[in-house]
């Protein structure tokens, strides 16, 4: 995780390993952690908090790109930012410091690939801090990879995510960032598959 003092534009992303699959109930908090969520709003006196979730390598720059310049507005030390990769939100610890530093946030990044599915724990983390946020301004900054030709999956994680910010009566700045070309591949091949998986007979 990134915290204020580091410099966002330097960081290597923390690293995450790949889980086990999981249900939602395996990933969310127990009521005595949903409890003391309650109790996270921010008395820090930072300027500017930022929380956010990425997916890979390319989705964490696109995220630290898009913070930078409002991090030298404010001023580095005068900005702490809290990053995650979508696999570690799996971890019961390091969900709740997610969630956490959510509730405090003014921007929320999710830096993700289109799908047609987002991952559990992507949606587990938003479901724990959605209803939990005090009614405060802020913003959800979506930044959603797409192939060349954008497909239907970018609708529908942009309808998702704008229905959460929304929700969350936050600001919704969504952006569309081009994957490169092996990510691309792989994001048609994934839609191929998913939709031969709803198209093929009982």
């Amino acid at each position: 995780m990134l915290r204020a003092n580091e410099k966002a534009d330097s960081a290597v992303p923390p690293a995450a390993t790949p889980s086990p699959s999981r249900t939602a109930t395996d990933v969310s908090p127990s009521r005595d952690e949903a409890d003391e969520l309650g109790t996270a709003a921010d008395e820090s006196g930072y300027a500017l908090s930022i929380a956010g979730v990425y997916q890979d390598n390319v989705t964490w720059n696109w995220a630290v790109q898009m913070c930078r310049p409002a991090t030298r507005l404010a001023g580095e030390a005068s900005v702490r930012s809290a990053w995650y990769h979508v696999n570690g939100l799996s971890d019961p610890a390091t969900l709740l410091d997610a969630v956490r530093a959510t509730l405090r946030a003014d921007v929320i990044v999710i830096s993700v690939h289109a799908a047609e599915e987002l991952p559990l724990e992507l949606c587990v983390w938003i479901d724990a801090w959605l209803s939990r946020r005090p009614a405060r301004a802020g913003a959800l900054a979506a930044l959603i990879g797409v192939a060349e030709q954008p497909a239907s999956q970018s609708a529908r994680t942009q309808e998702y995510l704008q229905a959460v910010a929304r929700k969350g009566q936050l600001d919704f700045v969504p952006q569309e960032r081009e994957l490169p070309a092996e990510d691309a591949a792989w994001l048609s091949c994934s839609h191929q598959k998913a939709q031969n998986r709803n198209t093929t007979p009982e």
